[in-house]
């Protein structure tokens, strides 16, 4: 009888140990050439992984169980083994890589290259097989479409959106949007793509079908923004008055302005806790929001200048 309940005992404290497994965050730390790894549940730092020279940008695979981050100084990519959280190869591109993303079907990493004006698809089982194509001026955001045929770029010293088609690596269509436009984000179902216009404190809502936009004041300066998982909300970071400014999608609307961190850059939602995770370039932390109150829950520490532009967290 003992040794039944001993038995059981340890089953249920597996299954609750499965149970509250949460998701992972990879912040990048421009100024100490670092990543800082967060448990969102317990919502504190475990880790610290060393990369290449001003890491900024970064893009997460469950699948293939990897980080990629962009490193602007030292031109290359690390990459990380999310279960050992090691560097575990370095991608040498040249150039100054800044923003990357990673398509849905894990077969392609798509990189931004700032000062050559390029966009790089990289063969994630073989890292050595590339293509590239010259898009514009400082491409900067990317988001693939679900259905990983087209890759929206954000050109930023050309003031629009190139829109590729990644079977051939060409430029399909060109966008123009407002000033400056840097960070994008996209609707779950791909049909809303999101452009943040840096210089003209607005957002552009654009209908990927028929290329018609809306555009919504925000606050100053704004630099990334993320959409909820239902497609309803949208979460945009404002690096001049350290604020996040949170938008009703359907009626094109803001609901609140949420102070956080100073210099508030890269943003993701995590699905799993309904939180949204805010990277603070200026105070060196993660600021967290609860996305069912829209409110400030907490700050998590963690290196010199951290940015995290792009898709971060790991579910």
């Amino acid at each position: 009888m003992r040794i039944l309940i001993l038995v059981l005992l340890l089953q249920l404290s597996a299954c609750t140990a499965i149970f509250n497994k949460g998701s992972t965050a990879y912040i990048t730390n421009q100024g100490d050439n670092t990543v800082s790894v967060i448990d969102i549940l317990q919502g504190k730092v475990t880790q610290t992984i060393a990369v290449g020279k001003a890491p900024v940008g970064v893009a997460v695979s469950k699948s293939l169980k990897r980080a990629f981050v962009t490193n602007v100084e030292s031109g290359d990519i690390s990459v990380i083994d999310t279960i050992s959280n090691q560097v575990i190869e370095t991608i040498r591109i040249g150039g100054s890589p800044v923003g990357i993303a990673i398509a849905s079907d894990n077969k392609t990493l798509y990189v931004a290259d700032w000062f050559s004006d390029r966009i790089l698809a990289i063969n994630t089982a073989s890292y050595n097989q590339r293509r590239e194509v010259i898009v514009a001026k400082a491409p900067a955001g990317l988001q693939i479409s679900p259905d990983n045929k087209w890759l929206y770029i954000a050109a930023r010293d050309t003031n629009e959106i190139a829109v590729i088609d990644t079977a051939t690596l060409t430029i399909s269509k060109r966008i123009a949007v407002g000033e400056h436009p840097f960070g994008l984000a996209l609707s779950k179902d791909g049909s809303t793509l999101y452009t943040v216009n840096v210089y003209e404190n607005t957002v552009s809502l654009i209908n990927t079908k028929t290329w018609q936009q809306t555009k919504i004041k925000v606050g100053e300066h704004p630099y990334c923004a993320v959409s909820s998982p239902d497609s309803k909300t949208l979460y945009v970071t404002n690096t001049q008055d350290d604020t996040v400014s949170v938008i009703d999608v359907a009626s094109k609307k803001p609901i609140t302005t949420i102070e956080v961190g100073m210099t508030p850059e890269g943003i993701s939602y995590d699905a799993a806790s309904h939180q949204v995770l805010v990277a603070s370039w200026g105070e060196n932390q993660v600021s967290v929001i609860d996305a069912r109150t829209n409110k400030l829950k907490d700050h998590i520490k963690t290196g010199d200048k951290s940015r995290a532009f792009g898709q971060f967290i790991l579910p």
